[in-house]
């Protein structure tokens, strides 16, 4: 990583920080001791000044969870937003499981995903954007963090709280971005990855230093976990616990650190960690479940004539954090961070440009099969087809095909406030955009619950994620009545899919770790009956990596 994360625009970008720094401060330094006069003052400055530095450097980590190219890193431009958003990868990788269909016929529009989604290309490979992009975004924000713990060191975190909070934002960014590389450059630690090379560890800035060669896999999770407990000591220390709310969604506090604890956890099969980590997080009692009027869209209109659909995106916890009471990390409409959320929302949704170009975004039916009747999930997918429809973003006439997904959808765009829109329907990409959630929470605690033996403690937290998704009026669901062939892995593996579809590409990364194949054989909604094996899903390390970084060794793909 020698070239990006140890060296990439990171002087100037310091030079302009400083800049900043000194404006708002009302210092006028010499450009070479910008960096002197911000640790000065980090260290003996008034509390107005310190605050303000803060402000500069540290408050802008809340970006990198929601990343896009802004520096045109990878020079793809803005022609395909599957290669340079967070967002746009994360739903790339979601296209590249069973349980997401694409579009209703092969001429799907490309960048919709269309090539990733059927496996046109072979995306591992070192010198496609489709894998250099993955590790251009994740390994800027590495630097940047690594830019911002210059300032933020052990010591100067011992003084006050508020550099303890300064320090834990920017250990949580690295080891995020860490650990979704790690998801990418290496096998599944528990099907092999264990025992192969990890990732070129850079633990500070510095624009001189030697390259790094790859550290083991299990030294890179221990890296990774080692920033994320720090975090949550410094986070403790500081006062800062659990924050729930829409002002409240891009916080860095005690959830977010918990989450990705739990997260890296179950990832390395460090399951005592995770379910510490995710009791940490329910017993906090800051978030609740999605209530069931607000899971996914709904139509309080007609479906025909087409003209009359009314998906309201104020209704919808998935597109407004105000009435998504499970939100732990996410970003509003107004958020000076929410970056290229909207792309999301434009890939996701029925009634976006790109579901005009015959790319809607669909459910199996196998899974959808496997939904009990009595789950309010069930109807976040639509089991009939609503025909053709004028698309109000663009006029374009195409037809919504049946197991079009509601979930991310929306006929209008939400106010700044979070209410309804006033008749915007060309703006639908304008949506609250959660990160991470509650319900993914009980997904990590029940399977780790699971692969310790526990299957009584997995099952009451399935089962309480099931009440809360029961109709109104049926028997309350539970792991028992369900509907499912008894073996508890595997339907722990089912919750995952209802529950996380579309969102994060978890399928994708819970897939590679579980070892289950891509087999869209049967399906009579994947236009292209697509085979893909778990065991490939490894990136190659990128060409342009191992040219900068002569330490760098790289994958062997088969």
């Amino acid at each position: 990583m020698k070239k990006i994360i140890k060296s990439v625009a990171l002087i100037a970008g310091v030079v302009l920080l400083a800049a900043s720094c000194a404006d708002k401060l009302e210092v006028t330094p010499p450009n070479n001791i910008y960096d002197e006069q911000i640790k000065e003052l980090l260290e003996n400055g008034t509390t107005a000044q310190k605050e303000s530095i803060l402000k500069a450097i540290v408050n802008p980590m809340a970006q990198y969870f929601n990343n896009y190219d802004r520096n045109n890193v990878c020079s793809t431009g803005s022609a395909n937003v599957m290669n340079y958003s967070y967002p746009g990868i994360e739903w790339g990788r979601s296209l590249m499981g069973n349980d997401v269909a694409l579009g209703y016929d092969l001429e799907s529009y490309d960048l919709a995903g269309r090539d990733l989604y059927q496996f046109v290309t072979d995306y591992r490979i070192g010198n496609t954007n489709a894998n250099y992009c993955h590790w251009t975004t994740y390994a800027y924000a590495i630097n940047q963090a690594n830019s911002v713990l210059g300032y933020m060191t052990e010591e100067l975190a011992q003084k006050e709280n508020l550099f303890k909070d300064g320090r834990a934002r920017a250990l949580l960014i690295r080891a995020y971005c860490y650990m979704c590389m790690m998801e990418e450059y290496q096998d599944a630690y528990l099907l092999g990855g264990k025992d192969k090379l990890g990732l070129s560890i850079y633990k500070e800035y510095d624009p001189k230093q030697a390259p790094v060669a790859r550290s083991s896999a299990e030294e890179t999770w221990n890296f990774i976990k080692g920033d994320i407990k720090e975090a949550v000591t410094l986070l403790t220390g500081a006062g800062v616990g659990y924050t729930a709310g829409r002002a409240n969604s891009e916080d860095f506090d005690l959830g977010v650190a918990n989450f990705l604890l739990a997260r890296a956890s179950i990832l390395t099969g460090d399951y005592s960690t995770c379910i510490s980590a995710c009791k940490a997080i329910i017993s906090s009692n800051a978030y609740s479940f999605i209530a069931k009027d607000n899971y996914g869209g709904h139509n309080t209109g007609s479906w025909t004539p087409t003209s009359d659909i009314v998906v309201n995106p104020a209704t919808n916890a998935f597109t407004n954090i105000a009435v998504n009471p499970e939100t732990i990390l996410g970003y509003n409409v107004t958020s000076s961070f929410y970056a290229q959320a909207a792309v999301f929302f434009g890939l996701t949704s029925m009634f976006s440009s790109y579901s005009s170009s015959k790319s809607t975004a669909r459910i199996d039916d196998r899974l959808y099969k496997k939904i009990n009747d009595n789950d309010v999930r069930k109807d976040a997918f639509l089991d009939f087809e609503v025909g053709d429809y004028k698309f109000a973003v663009n006029g374009a006439v195409a037809k919504i095909p049946s197991y079009a997904s509601m979930k991310f959808s929306s006929t209008d765009a939400l106010n700044n406030d979070g209410t309804a829109g006033a008749g915007t329907p060309a703006s639908t990409t304008k949506c609250d955009y959660t990160k991470f959630r509650l319900s993914e929470v009980y997904l990590m605690l029940a399977e780790a619950q699971n692969a310790s033996s526990d299957a009584n403690g997995a099952k009451a937290t399935l089962n309480a994620l099931l009440a809360a998704r029961t109709k109104d009026g049926a028997e309350t669901l539970t792991c028992d009545n369900y509907g499912n062939n008894g073996n508890l892995t595997e339907f722990i593996q089912l919750q995952w899919r209802i529950e996380m579809w579309g969102e994060g590409g978890r399928e994708y990364y819970n897939n590679k770790r579980w070892g289950v194949n891509v087999d869209r054989s049967g399906s009579t909604v994947h236009p292209k009956q697509v085979t893909y094996p778990a065991n490939k899903m490894t990136l190659a390390m990128p060409e342009r990596e191992l040219q900068d970084n002569p330490e760098c060794v790289d994958n062997q793909i088969n």
